[in-house]
């Protein structure tokens, strides 16, 4: 069984300074039995980053889809993960209002963080919660996730203006704040109608990330985990989408790209 000593020295493992900015996107299941569950986990990550910032993602795309749809930041549960919706219900952390892509964060400025999707049109702009990370030298890390669940690639793709990639319509979808106010948004919805889930594509991009640094095998609990500085990774897609601009629109071998 795995305690918060033994998740805490794993955590540092990960060779990350206290007061780095750590993206997770996770599976909480792989991680094992822990000690205390899930609150341990998170325990040990808010003290090992007690002067940095930790932000995990706590998305409703899956079912705010039609206009008119509300997001409520304090009750509408986050779609990719258990651990996202124990995060987002924990003390200190706030919640950014993006009805689709929303994200929690505690830590080092972390309410002027999610104050960067407060005007938004598409999923993950590039100077938004995701896409910042490259400017503020953040990590992400895949705690038992697979690449798949890399949402950082979609603002690489917003930036670098990849086609077939939002519906052709923008959606009138309603933020519910937390004093019971709202706040409307017309936003676009990721599409591409003839490869449903891009993201699928993105596990091809693994062991080149490791081949050249950009990412980093680790393991917490029994949960196999790989560490992705945001910045190289941000260089590394621009530079494979500046040669092929649909590399990552299919399935197809991208090594010829790769330099």
């Amino acid at each position: 069984m795995h305690t918060y000593n033994s998740l805490y020295r794993q955590i540092a493992d990960l060779g990350l300074k206290k007061d780095d900015t750590l993206l997770i996107h996770s599976s909480l299941k792989s991680v094992g039995e822990i000690e205390g569950g899930a609150e341990t986990l998170l325990e040990a990550l808010e003290d090992y980053f007690k002067d940095g910032l930790l932000i995990f993602p706590t998305h409703t795309w899956s079912y705010i889809q039609k206009d008119g749809d509300v997001f409520d930041k304090v009750n509408s549960d986050s779609c990719v993960g258990a651990l996202t919706n124990i995060a987002r219900k924990r003390q200190g952390y706030y919640r950014s209002n993006h009805p689709t892509h929303s994200v929690c964060a505690k830590g080092n400025k972390a309410y002027e963080y999610v104050q960067l999707d407060n005007e938004t049109s598409t999923p993950t702009k590039p100077d938004g919660c995701f896409g910042i990370l490259k400017d503020i030298n953040g990590y992400i890390l895949f705690l038992g996730a697979k690449l798949s669940k890399n949402t950082f690639v979609h603002s690489i793709e917003e930036a670098m203006n990849v086609p077939n990639r939002f519906t052709d319509k923008k959606f009138n979808f309603i933020t519910l704040m937390e004093d019971g106010t709202k706040k409307e948004y017309q936003t676009y919805r990721h599409y591409n109608k003839e490869c449903p889930h891009i993201s699928d594509n993105y596990e091809k991009l693994l062991p080149f990330f490791l081949e050249k640094n950009i990412a980093q095998k680790h393991q917490i609990g029994d949960a196999e985990c790989y560490l992705v500085d945001a910045k190289k990774c941000f260089d590394f897609v621009c530079d494979i989408l500046n040669q092929d601009i649909d590399a990552l629109s299919t399935n197809k071998d991208i090594k010829n790209l790769i330099r």
